[in-house]
């Protein structure tokens, strides 16, 4: 049902992705964020419903396929019933972690928060993509960041629970990335999570696409300022060829994943992973190269990209599952 576990070297202490399953239960939301890989299909993506999951749950403990459980959506805290899908999975005591991936407004409820610990969630993957009016203009909900701030001040109080930072490089936000992480470096996270902005569209309509080349510029600074935290920032869909140490990591996994079928159908139109070196990378397989949207904008990047020396690669188990 939901594909084979893949052994993969993973420094110690990271998040394994390989280790986990993603369910997408839910897609309502309290933001509305220009770079939303949903978009528009939030509106129309049904929910699993509490019997599809309690089927897919049943069979990963039964099969030992996977030891954590990430529970997503759009923002799974507008799910009034997601407490009892926690609950539900923690009953059986066999997942080591239970993930939400969230925009951490709901968060801020101190009360709400210890419920969703007492069920079993002991991990949160929190996003945050600038300060103050930055991050509330990509949300589009005026005092998210200050909600989403308080959520993340309120994690800091439980020393039992893993916290994972999200944030999304776009054009509006490109000018404060340097701080941003840094000052997420301060907090106890254990990783931070920089996304390259991947549009669900064959254009970049929003304009939000940073460079390759802009990226590569800032990266030096970037990590000079993220080394003395001692802390991985995690590369999320850059091409992996880009000349970056340490603490960066590049980790394009992307986790069996349950979700409907329309959205694989407008995931495959965007024409991600595109490389003109593909066919000649060790990387191919697990980097997500360009995107259509990408290609149009900045063209192929021939002349800044190359191909990845050889080097073992794990074999890909089958990256999403798809629900009727």
């Amino acid at each position: 049902m939901c594909g084979q576990v893949v052994e993969r070297d993973v420094k110690t202490g990271r998040v394994d992705l390989s280790k986990y399953l993603v369910i997408s239960v839910w897609f309502g939301c309290n933001n509305d964020c220009t770079i939303c890989m949903l978009s528009d299909l939030k509106r129309s993506l049904p929910p699993i419903g509490f019997e599809k999951f309690s089927q897919v749950v049943s069979d990963v403990v039964e099969h030992r396929r996977f030891d954590n459980l990430i529970l997503s959506g759009a923002e799974v805290t507008t799910f009034d019933d997601l407490e009892r899908y926690v609950r539900f999975a923690a009953s059986f005591g066999w997942f080591q972690r239970i993930q939400i991936q969230t925009n951490g407004r709901r968060l801020s409820d101190r009360r709400y928060l210890d419920r969703l610990v007492a069920c079993g969630v002991n991990e949160f993957f929190v996003s945050l993509h600038g300060f103050d009016e930055v991050h509330d203009a990509l949300t589009r909900r005026p005092g998210s960041f200050r909600e989403t701030l308080a959520g993340l001040r309120n994690l800091e109080g439980l020393t039992d629970v893993n916290v994972i930072s999200n944030t999304v490089l776009n054009r509006t936000n490109v000018h404060q990335i340097a701080e941003l992480l840094h000052f997420l470096s301060g907090l106890r996270i254990g990783e931070l999570h920089l996304w390259n902005l991947f549009p669900m569209e064959e254009t970049d309509r929003r304009d939000l696409v940073v460079s390759i080349r802009e990226f590569a510029r800032l990266l030096p600074d970037l990590l000079a300022r993220l080394k003395p935290a001692g802390k991985p920032i995690v590369l999320k869909s850059f091409p992996e060829c880009l000349a970056a140490g340490s603490p960066a990591v590049f980790d394009d996994w992307f986790p069996v994943t349950v979700l409907p079928n329309r959205f694989w159908e407008e995931f495959q139109r965007s024409g991600f992973g595109t490389c003109i070196y593909r066919d000649r990378c060790a990387a191919a397989e697990t980097c997500w190269g360009l995107s259509r949207a990408y290609l149009r904008k900045y063209g192929d990047e021939r002349d800044i990209l190359a191909p990845v020396g050889r080097k073992e690669r794990p074999a890909d188990g089958r990256p999403r599952e798809a629900i009727p």
